[in-house]
């Protein structure tokens, strides 16, 4: 149901109820001005408190859709020769469900979520500007204004890179769970 909703849609009401009405997160800026950067404890905290309301819409935003995926995959698996003639063989439900039909069902959720990176890359910008995040999104919307083509270069080459290595880890992981792909 809450994949209906656009990410910044979402953000605005996560910064509005978890923000200001309650104060459980803050709603600007990637990490507290009492903190100085680097690697230590207190500014990961931060950072992650910081990150915590624009990267849970942008999952709450699409977990719909990946859960509605993996249910109908679900169904046709569970309907497969193979999940029957388990269950003739007398394997416990709880093993036929995890070796064979979630490893299968499993799949094309997985290929999808590499193509996805792309998407959730072009929602986060208006995410970002909810929440005054300086993020990549915020930094390609300041270059299009400033019309730095150098740095446009550079941040469609990172986005690139991303959605390439999150393609490839996707294949990766295909290999792992599925046996017929390593021939």
């Amino acid at each position: 149901m809450l994949g209906a909703f656009p990410y910044f849609w979402l953000a605005m009401v996560a910064a509005w109820t978890l923000g200001f009405s309650l104060e459980w997160f803050p709603v600007r800026h990637a990490y507290g001005s009492d903190v100085t950067p680097g690697f230590n404890l207190a500014f990961v905290s931060s950072a992650l408190r910081h990150a915590a309301l624009p990267a849970g819409t942008m999952v709450l935003a699409s977990l719909g859709g990946w859960l509605l995926t993996m249910r109908n995959t679900m169904v046709g698996v569970m309907n497969q020769d193979f999940v029957r003639y388990a269950e003739v063989r007398g394997l416990p439900p709880a093993r036929i469900l995890s070796r064979y039909a979630v490893r299968n069902a499993l799949l094309p959720s997985l290929t999808s979520f590499g193509m996805a990176i792309g998407f959730v890359l072009s929602g986060a910008l208006l995410t970002e500007i909810v929440f005054s995040y300086p993020g990549q999104g915020y930094l390609l919307l300041q270059a299009v204004r400033g019309q730095d083509y150098p740095l446009l270069q550079g941040l469609f080459l990172t986005i690139s890179l991303a959605v390439l290595g999150a393609n490839l880890l996707v294949d990766g992981m295909t290999l792992l769970l599925d046996p017929r792909t390593r021939r």
